[in-house]
């Protein structure tokens, strides 16, 4: 099974949602998933795990999950300790509207999460007051029809995004990194996909690097993740082909070697199947 592209722009005018204090069972989380908005996790109590981008994460009271666009996810919350977290999703375009700082720097900690590949942070408990002080701000924001409510919501962001910044980064004591769950050759085996994306990656290779069978490694690895290694495969490939041709000007045919696939015909027909669009048509919609 394929992870769901979830989409917000055709549900929601303003860029921006907030699930309030939400609890899910297992059965009521959505599957394998990525958007191009970006999310940040609040965890009030329980405990759970995430699957984010190739690493699990467990999260519990005080964490901040920080989840960029475009990344694969999944939350699995603990049956016997549900979850209750709040989860703001937002379009970096609600950044992008003043000319007297620079609106990337909003994003410093999406940007140091995807680069280190830790998406997991904690608050103390004075921390976590204030942010859910600010949380609480928000959800009176969005339930209630105010003068100015947008321009509201977006300080807000901005103020929730400076916070977050300002007690996650570059602070040691208060980033937990991941923490192992499964067996040792399951992380072992995304890095080991994450860095040869570009060649074959075959199902036996997989498992003879792990040192496990195959029928063993095919049963762990869709137990954990929540697809199987060849759909997993296929969308990390799909996920850089889309940076490529967002951020470079690169050949098409070049980008899909770099992306594994030796046939143009196949890895257009894979692109337009995951995405909806051809190669041209998203590098295309990129530019605007």
């Amino acid at each position: 099974m394929e992870p769901v592209r979830k989409t917000f722009d055709s549900e929601h005018e303003f860029p921006f949602f907030l699930a309030y204090k939400d609890t899910k069972t297992p059965n009521h989380e959505l599957p394998d998933h990525l958007h191009d908005w970006y999310e940040i996790v609040y965890v009030y109590q329980g405990k759970g795990t995430f699957f984010i981008d190739q690493q699990l994460f467990q999260a519990e009271q005080g964490d901040i999950i920080i989840i960029p666009g475009n990344t694969i996810h999944r939350a699995v919350p603990a049956a016997e300790n549900l979850i209750t977290s709040t989860a703001i999703f937002f379009s970096p375009v609600l950044l992008q509207r003043s000319v007297f700082w620079d609106w990337a720097s909003f994003l410093r900690l999406f940007h140091e999460a995807r680069v280190k590949k830790n998406y997991r942070y904690h608050l103390d408990e004075r921390d976590c007051v204030q942010l859910e002080d600010y949380l609480d701000q928000l959800r009176d924001e969005q339930q209630k029809e105010k003068v100015d409510q947008k321009q509201a919501i977006a300080l807000l962001l901005q103020l929730v995004l400076v916070f977050l910044n300002r007690h996650c980064l570059n602070k040691e004591m208060t980033v937990r990194g991941s923490t192992a769950i499964g067996p040792t050759w399951i992380n072992e085996t995304l890095d080991y996909i994450e860095q040869r994306l570009e060649g074959e990656l075959e199902l036996t290779e997989l498992a003879k690097q792990a040192a496990v069978s195959t029928a063993h490694f095919s049963r762990v690895f869709k137990e954990l993740i929540g697809m199987n290694v060849t759909e997993y495969i296929t969308t990390k490939r799909m996920i850089r082909a889309k940076n490529l041709l967002a951020t470079t000007q690169e050949n098409i045919a070049l980008i899909a070697e770099k992306c594994g696939y030796n046939s143009m015909p196949h890895f257009y027909r894979t692109f337009k199947r995951m995405t909806g669009r051809t190669p041209s048509e998203y590098r295309n919609s990129s530019e605007h």
